[in-house]
Parts: C-alpha cells; sequence; structure tokens
C-alpha cells in the first residue's frame, strides 16, 4: 500500500483538477473548470488543444495498465500531450489561440501534476524495484 502512493495521488489530484477552474479568475469560473474542458475538448479536434485534450486517455490507459510496462511510456507520453498546453501559455506562443495569458493555470497544474506522479510511481516500479532484485 505504501508503494502505491504516488498512484493514489496521481488519480486524486486529476479528480480535484476537474472541481477547479482551469484558469484562476473571478467574473466566470463556472465557465473555466476542469470538467467542462474534459467533456468538450473533443471539439477542438483539428487544432493543437485536441492533443492536450488527448492526454486524458493516456493518462487513463496507463492507470488501467499500470502493471505493463508500456504504461511507463503512456505516462511520458501523457506529459508531453498535456505540457502543450502550459508550454503555450507560459511562452505566449498562441499556437493554443488562448486569450487568458494573464490568468494563472491554477486547476491546469494538478491536471498536469496528476501524470507526473504517474510517472514517479511507474519509474519507482519498474525500474527502483528491478535494480533490487
Amino acid at each position: 500500500m505504501r508503494n502505491k502512493i504516488l498512484f493514489f495521488l496521481s488519480i486524486v489530484s486529476f479528480l480535484i483538477s476537474l472541481v477547479l477552474p482551469v484558469h484562476f479568475i473571478f467574473d466566470k469560473p463556472d465557465e473555466y473548470l476542469g470538467y467542462v474542458y474534459l467533456s468538450v475538448g473533443w471539439y477542438t479536434f483539428p487544432y493543437l488543444d485536441f492533443f492536450c485534450w488527448l492526454g486524458n486517455f493516456t493518462l487513463l490507459v496507463s492507470w488501467i495498465f499500470y502493471k505493463k510496462k508500456f504504461s511507463l511510456y503512456t505516462a511520458y507520453l501523457t506529459a508531453v500531450l498535456m505540457s502543450f498546453y502550459g508550454i503555450n501559455h507560459l511562452f505566449e506562443l498562441d499556437i493554443l489561440m488562448i486569450k487568458e495569458y494573464h490568468l494563472p493555470l491554477f486547476g491546469y497544474w494538478l491536471w498536469f501534476l496528476s501524470s507526473i506522479f504517474q510517472i514517479i510511481y511507474l519509474y519507482k516500479r519498474n525500474y527502483i524495484k528491478s535494480q533490487t532484485i
């Protein structure tokens, strides 16, 4: 059980990110909640936003198949896909056509942190455990 703390932290941080606003705003926070982004993210299919949204599915695959070796690769892919949104926001590249560059990404960082927790858990499970045998 002690070894799975990071796995559960990954799931909990993802679930918390769904009920928090992605952007920290004060005027209409209901429009920016994580579950809204999750449910309508597929609308952005031809754009780079769609690949950020696909990070949800690669994270789900890494959770489901956490005992398999390829789950670490899907967790890496998740972090890469999720980072597109943050990199665009931080460097104001306007690739994703984000208009809220002045707003901090509150819920996004918890969403991204869920992939980092999963990577650390799977790395410890696959590589550090195999070296101690």
